[in-house]
């Protein structure tokens, strides 16, 4: 079942009596309200969605997080197929993840600053994974590397890199071309055959400047003539590039073919920016850490806080036409009519009217959440306890795991 904006309006006020509401209320705007702050108050079943299709890698933490999910309400990572019986995910905060995720099997945390989400996972998949090259010197890999376009001054980094013992640092020349970055054309032979269907290159790239910055592109092939390429404009968790490190993902779904690259003796890697002639003169942009996997193909069931969606089915926070349908079976429906008949009752200063919708509508959430409690996991924390007994021997013990509501 469902239910139009008009039908919950008919359903909040009483057109005999209550027929001048529209002239002296915004009925939109109250009933928007009622909905967001129903969806804040519950987790409404009618709200659960699951996401796109993800693929999730072995020691690839970052990915992108569903954008309309409600608060960090998520119920699970759900793998399409082959699901192991304890694979149960545990959410933790996003400081606990970052030191418990090399040596945790499933646990997801979020990841929020700067006004972006990251979804973090540390999931161990089945899959094939090589080391292209780990760009910690100019040799890595087989070959050499040296400045493609503008790049310029292809030297090592031991200072600051995020893998292995160092990475590769490049400078912007002065050129003034629409390209710059790095090349090798006589890598250690590699083969990316069983990588063609699912596979992804995953490159972290430093970047000093976004300005004038297009794009990323990685071409892959058995000579500078035979190739395939893939470009990038955001992060492998689709946010924008900014200053500092940045994962990028290439999916060898969305290649594009120049020549005829033979796949089982590949040994050519260009990586590089595509740029506004204007970009030149930067210093100390770092590669690091190329390499090819195959992924696991997953969904993620979260709670939405858009509660509405358009008769073509986008979802929406707020409605804006009368047209558009609640995503509300009949329980619903009733919990947010009520919550929205408060919200009228207040604007209108009608504080008897106020009470007795408010008991109305918290007897109806109650018996709400008694039918349907929430399904979202609870934030787990992980408490230690120092303690020292001779001033020189310290305990470290781990005393409790507690669950942790979210606080809205």
């Amino acid at each position: 079942m469902t239910y139009s904006r008009t039908e919950l309006k008919n359903a909040i006020w009483d057109t005999v009596i209550e027929k001048n509401a529209a002239t002296q209320l915004d009925v939109n705007s109250v009933m928007n309200y009622g909905v967001r702050e129903v969806i804040k108050d519950v987790d409404l079943r009618t709200t659960k969605r699951l996401s796109s299709v993800i693929n999730v890698f072995n020691k690839i933490y970052d990915y992108t997080c569903p954008s309309d999910i409600k608060g960090i309400k998520i119920i699970d990572l759900v793998p399409q197929v082959n699901r192991s019986p304890s694979s149960e995910i545990e959410l933790v905060p996003a400081e606990e993840f970052d030191r418990r995720k090399t040596f945790e099997q499933i646990i997801v945390a979020f990841n929020d600053h700067d006004t972006l989400r990251k979804l973090r996972a540390s999931v161990v998949v089945d899959s094939d994974q090589v080391t292209i090259s780990n760009l910690d010197t100019t040799a890595s890999g087989g070959g050499l590397w040296t400045g493609y376009g503008d790049g310029q001054n292809v030297r090592a980094d031991t200072a600051n890199y995020v893998e292995g013992v160092g990475s590769l640092l490049w400078d912007i020349g002065s050129g003034g071309g629409t390209t710059a970055g790095i090349v090798n054309s006589t890598m250690n032979i590699f083969d990316i055959t069983n990588y063609l269907l699912q596979g992804s290159f995953f490159l972290y790239v430093y970047i000093q400047s976004t300005t004038n910055l297009t794009n990323f592109k990685l071409r892959v092939g058995s000579s500078s003539a035979n190739y395939y390429e893939m470009t990038v404009t955001v992060t492998n968790e689709g946010n924008a590039f900014s200053a500092g490190w940045n994962l990028l993902r290439f999916d060898l779904v969305n290649r594009t073919t120049t020549g005829t690259p033979n796949n089982a003796a590949c040994n050519y890697v260009a990586m590089f920016m595509t740029k506004n002639a204007a970009k030149i003169s930067e210093v100390n942009y770092r590669f690091d850490g190329l390499i090819l996997c195959n992924g696991f193909l997953n969904q993620v069931l979260y709670y939405s806080k858009y509660g509405w969606q358009t008769v073509a089915g986008a979802y929406l926070e707020n409605s804006t036409a009368d047209t558009d349908l609640l995503n509300a079976d009949t329980e619903e429906f009733n919990l947010i009519a009520l919550r929205c008949k408060m919200e009228s009752d207040r604007r209108l200063r009608d504080w008897n009217a106020y009470a007795i919708d408010k008991n109305d509508y918290l007897e109806s959430k109650a018996h709400y959440l008694e039918m349907y409690p929430s399904e979202a996991k609870l934030l787990t924390q992980t408490y230690y306890d120092l303690q020292s007994t001779t001033g020189l021997n310290v305990d470290l013990n781990e005393i409790v795991v507690e669950p942790q509501e979210e606080i809205t």
